[in-house]
C-alpha cells in the first residue's frame, strides 16, 4: 500500500512538472535576430521637370534608413526614415548628368548589417538645336480655326498657310479629308526634344484612313541632305504604321523612315534623309499620309532644314529608299523600335530591334559601330523596361531584387561596351529589351571573346552590325523575376535560345566616305558568326564559327543588309578580319 502511494505522488509530480514546462515559450536552437531588409524603386530614374510624379523613389524596410547625394545638385526632400514603406522626392538634378543617390540602412545595435541600396538619378542635357538653315516651316497658326458645326477642312479655311523659310513662297498643297484644329493643342506639356517647336494653336487632323495633305514644290536648289521633323500625336499608342510620310520629285513618291516615342503624346517627330542625287527640277514635295489603323492622328509644326549626309538614302530613278545601313527587311506588323540619343549635341541613332511579344526578346539588334560610340562612360547598370514597348511584353530583368533569369545570365545583343562615349547611350543597352537569356559561362566566354573581336573591326567609315538570337527546335524556357530561386508575383516564362548570331559590313578600305548603298559590291566586305548556346566552348576563338551571311540568312529566314548584292553576303573569308 505505501508502495502504491509514493507511486501516485511521484506521478503527480511529474504531470504537474510537464503541465508548467508547456505554459513556457519554447527555445529554438539557432534563432537569430530579424532579417534586415530594404528596397528601393525605381533603381533608376530620369528627372522629368515637368512631371514631379516621376521623380519619386519609393522605400521600403523594417529598420530606420539613411540617404545621401553624391552630389549637392541633387536635392531631396528627406534624407532619413524609419520601418515601413516612405517616399523620397526629388525637387532638382545636375542637367546632363547621372548622379547616384544612395539609401542604407542605420544599425540598431553592434555588429548588424548594413545594408545599402543605389539609385541612378540622370537628367537629360538642355536641347541643342543645331544651327540649320530652315527651308520650309508651317506652324498652321495664322489665324485660329474656329469650330461651328465642325472644324474646317483645309480647303474651306486657309488660316493654317504659314510657311516660311528659304524654299517657301512658290509652294502648293493637295489635301483629302485634313482639318484645321485648335484644340488638343501641341504646346500641352510636351516633350522636352519637342518643347522648343511645339507651337500650339492650330493643328491638322486627319478625319479617316486615307486622309493626307502634300505640300509640293519646295525650293530645295542643289541640297541633297535633310533633316524633316514635325510634332505627331495620336488618340492611342502611337503606331508607324500609322502614318505614312513620304517625300516626292513631282512624278513619285517614296517613304521615309522616321522616329518618335511611342505613347499617345505630342512628341517630335523626326526623319533624317538624302537624296541620289540633286532633285532635277531643284524642288522637294512632301506628303503625310494615314492608313487604316490611325486613330485621330494629328500633326503641328512642320520643319524642313538642311542636314547632314544620312544613311537614308533616296533614289528617285528607282523609287527606293535606303534604310539604315544595318536594318534587316521586316514586316509592317513587326514590333520594330529604333533608339537614338546624342553625342556632343548632335543627334544619333543607337540601335534599332525587332521585339518578339511571346518570346520577350528581340530577335534581331542592328546599330552601327564606330570610335564616336566609344569613350569612357563605363557600365551604367541602368536596368530598365524599355520605354518605347510594353513593359508587360518585357522580361523583368529590372527593379530590386526580382530582377535576373532563373539558372541563366542576363545576356546583352548590343554589348554595353559599343556604347561608352555616354552615359545615355549607355543606359539603352541597359533595357529589358536588350536582353536574352545566356549560360553565364557562354556570356562572359565566347559571346565576350567575339564582341572584342568585332570592336577589333572598327574604320574610319562606320562598321554595321547585326546582333541575334535563333529559337531552334526543342527550344526550352526559364522565369524571369528571379532572385535566389524566389519569384516576383509577375514573372513569367521567358524562351531561352538554341543560337546566337551575328553579321557584319564595312567597306574594305574602311575610309571611303561613302554611303553603303552607294558603294559598288568590289567596295564591301561581310561575314557572320553562328553559335550554339552551349557552356563548354574552349577559350581560344576559333574561326569555324565563321560563317556568310547568306548562310545565317538561311538558317534565321531574315534578310541582312538588303541594300548590298548578294555576292557580298556570300563571302567568308576570315582572314580579311582582324580575328
Amino acid at each position: 500500500m505505501k508502495k502504491s502511494f509514493i507511486y501516485i505522488v511521484g506521478l503527480l509530480l511529474t504531470l504537474g512538472s510537464c503541465s508548467e514546462e508547456k505554459q513556457q515559450e519554447p527555445e529554438v536552437p539557432g534563432t537569430t535576430p530579424e532579417e534586415i531588409i530594404l528596397t528601393v524603386s525605381p533603381e533608376s530614374l530620369t528627372f522629368d521637370e515637368n512631371d514631379a510624379s516621376k521623380n519619386v523613389v519609393t522605400v521600403s524596410s523594417n529598420t530606420s534608413w539613411e540617404a545621401t547625394t553624391s552630389t549637392p545638385a541633387l536635392v531631396i526632400d528627406r534624407s532619413k526614415g524609419s520601418s515601413g514603406e516612405s517616399s523620397i522626392a526629388i525637387s532638382d538634378a545636375p542637367v546632363g548628368e547621372s548622379c547616384k543617390l544612395t539609401i542604407s540602412t542605420v544599425p540598431q545595435s553592434d555588429g548588424e548589417k548594413v545594408i545599402t541600396r543605389e539609385v541612378t538619378v540622370s537628367r537629360e542635357a538642355a536641347v541643342v538645336v543645331p544651327d540649320r538653315t530652315v527651308i520650309y516651316n508651317n506652324d498652321f497658326d495664322r489665324e485660329i480655326a474656329v469650330k461651328n458645326t465642325y472644324w474646317p477642312y483645309l480647303d474651306q479655311f486657309d488660316g493654317w498657310k504659314n510657311g516660311s523659310g528659304t524654299g517657301q513662297g512658290n509652294e502648293t498643297y493637295d489635301q483629302m479629308s485634313v482639318s484645321v484644329r485648335s484644340d488638343w493643342n501641341s504646346d500641352y506639356n510636351p516633350s522636352a526634344d519637342y518643347k522648343p517647336y511645339a507651337s500650339g494653336k492650330n493643328n491638322l487632323y486627319f478625319n479617316k484612313s486615307g486622309s493626307f495633305i502634300a505640300i509640293n514644290g519646295i525650293e530645295v536648289g542643289q541640297e541633297r541632305n535633310f533633316v524633316l521633323q514635325f510634332g505627331s500625336s495620336e488618340n492611342k499608342m502611337f503606331d508607324y504604321t500609322d502614318l505614312t510620310v513620304e517625300v516626292g520629285n513631282g512624278s513619285s513618291w517614296v517613304s521615309l523612315d522616321y522616329t518618335r516615342p511611342l505613347n499617345n503624346n505630342w512628341e517630335l517627330t523626326t526623319s533624317e534623309f538624302s537624296l541620289q542625287e540633286s532633285s532635277s527640277n531643284g524642288t522637294l514635295s512632301i506628303r503625310f499620309r494615314t492608313t487604316s489603323g490611325a486613330n485621330m492622328m494629328r500633326i503641328d509644326d512642320v520643319r524642313l532644314t538642311n542636314g547632314d549626309p544620312s544613311s537614308q538614302v533616296i533614289d528617285f530613278g528607282s523609287t527606293i529608299a535606303y534604310p539604315p545601313a544595318e536594318l534587316p527587311v521586316y514586316g509592317t506588323n513587326d514590333l520594330v523600335v529604333t533608339h537614338y540619343g546624342s553625342i556632343n549635341g548632335q543627334r544619333v541613332r543607337n540601335y534599332t530591334l525587332l521585339f518578339d511579344r511571346d518570346k520577350h526578346a528581340a530577335l534581331w539588334v542592328a546599330y552601327p559601330l564606330h570610335a564616336c560610340y566609344r569613350g569612357y562612360s563605363g557600365r551604367t547598370e541602368a536596368w530598365a523596361a524599355d520605354p518605347l514597348i510594353d513593359a508587360s511584353f518585357q522580361a523583368l530583368l529590372y527593379g530590386n531584387p526580382y530582377c535576373y533569369y532563373q539558372d541563366y545570365s542576363r545576356g546583352h545583343q548590343i554589348p554595353s561596351g559599343d556604347r561608352t562615349v555616354n552615359d545615355e547611350l549607355n543606359s539603352h543597352t541597359f533595357y529589358a529589351s536588350n536582353m536574352t537569356p545566356q549560360n553565364s559561362s557562354f556570356n562572359s566566354g565566347i559571346w565576350e571573346s567575339l564582341e572584342s573581336k568585332i570592336r577589333n573591326n572598327m574604320c574610319t567609315d562606320t562598321l554595321y552590325v547585326v546582333t541575334g538570337c535563333y529559337f531552334g527546335d526543342g527550344y526550352i524556357s526559364t522565369y524571369d523575376g528571379n532572385y535566389n530561386d524566389s519569384y516576383d508575383p509577375a514573372a513569367k516564362l521567358c524562351a531561352v535560345p538554341t543560337h546566337y548570331f551575328k553579321v557584319i559590313l564595312r567597306t574594305r578600305t574602311g575610309n571611303t566616305g561613302k554611303a553603303i548603298g552607294q558603294c559598288e559590291a568590289s567596295e564591301l566586305k561581310a561575314i557572320g558568326f553562328w553559335l550554339e548556346h552551349r557552356n563548354d566552348y574552349p577559350e581560344t576563338f576559333s574561326t569555324d564559327y565563321c560563317k556568310s551571311v547568306e548562310y545565317i540568312e538561311q538558317q534565321t529566314g531574315f534578310t541582312f543588309f538588303p541594300t548590298v548584292d548578294n555576292e557580298v553576303k556570300q563571302q567568308c573569308t576570315p582572314s580579311e578580319w582582324a580575328l
